[in-house]
């Protein structure tokens, strides 16, 4: 049913790869998120995670940067050790604080490239422009649909659902962690359909749409469209109702207890959010 569509949008996805590092641990976390293009002239759109992650890298990279700095000031004499746990406290940072972030935008520009991030003042969405002095990698660009989905239609999403790039390691001279030229530095494309199972208003106006199969995190960003591949909103998370019908349980002391049980569902930007806001921002997009 979506085969044709997701032949026709596939080449405008590109994958953002994230890695970790946490204070005290060398282990690298890796983490990925979905974006897409909606003209010829740089500008995609994704969830607001990921503008968050452009924040947090600076800031975290700032504060861990200062440490360096001042850890390598201590005398190492008797009181290294009281002098290092005060700066660390001064600092902030404890054990799981997150120390540096390093992100890459896959497949989008060459060249030296600029990034502006701009969000939206209120709702899950964040618009990128990617500014390039060389060309840009991408291979066309969405289309919108003229209106938003209805109740009951099956829809499809596709992004980037796990980190399989491997691209990444520990820098120990330099006490950091970094992308390298070698290595697996791709991941793969997941398709995931659903129903519409309703639509979210927060009394101002209708801002998601909600559907069947939430998809793993690293869809968030991803594109819902429809089967001739117009684009009909943006995941942007995962959201659990709870059902109503009780169920009865065995507990391990075997007195029966009540699970009234989970659904998880997928919640995407709407539709008319996204086209409202590329025209508050005066961005060029197609419709059909």
């Amino acid at each position: 049913m979506f085969v044709n569509a997701v032949e026709s949008i596939r080449e405008a996805i590109r994958p953002m790869h994230i890695i970790r590092r946490r204070f005290g641990d060398n282990a690298i976390l890796p983490d990925i998120a979905t974006l897409f293009f909606v003209n010829e002239y740089g500008y995609a759109i994704t969830s607001k995670r990921v503008s968050a992650i452009l924040n947090a890298a600076v800031n975290t990279e700032q504060r861990y940067k200062i440490y360096l700095q001042k850890r390598s000031e201590l005398p190492h004499d008797e009181s290294y050790r009281f002098s290092l746990k005060r700066l660390e406290r001064d600092l902030k940072l404890e054990h799981d604080t997150l120390t540096q972030i390093r992100y890459a935008f896959m497949g989008c520009a060459k060249g030296n490239l600029r990034i502006e991030c701009t969000p939206h003042p209120k709702y899950d969405l964040a618009l990128l422009h990617f500014i390039t002095d060389d060309e840009y990698l991408y291979r066309g660009h969405v289309t919108f649909a003229s209106e938003p989905p209805k109740q009951g239609q099956t829809v499809c999403r596709l992004g980037f659902p796990m980190p399989e790039f491997k691209n990444f390691r520990l820098n120990e001279e330099q006490d950091t962690i970094e992308f390298t030229p070698v290595g697996k530095n791709t991941s793969s494309l997941l398709a995931l359909d659903g129903t519409v199972t309703r639509f979210l208003s927060d009394g101002e106006r209708s801002f998601g749409v909600e559907t069947t199969n939430a998809g793993p995190v690293g869809m968030n960003g991803a594109p819902l469209f429809d089967a001739e591949g117009r684009v009909v909103g943006i995941q942007c998370g995962i959201g659990v109702m709870l059902l109503g019908a009780d169920i009865k349980m065995e507990s391990p002391n075997s007195d029966p207890y009540v699970d009234r049980g989970m659904m998880h569902l997928a919640v995407h930007t709407h539709l008319d959010v996204i086209k409202d806001f590329l025209h508050a921002q005066n961005v060029t997009f197609y419709e059909a």
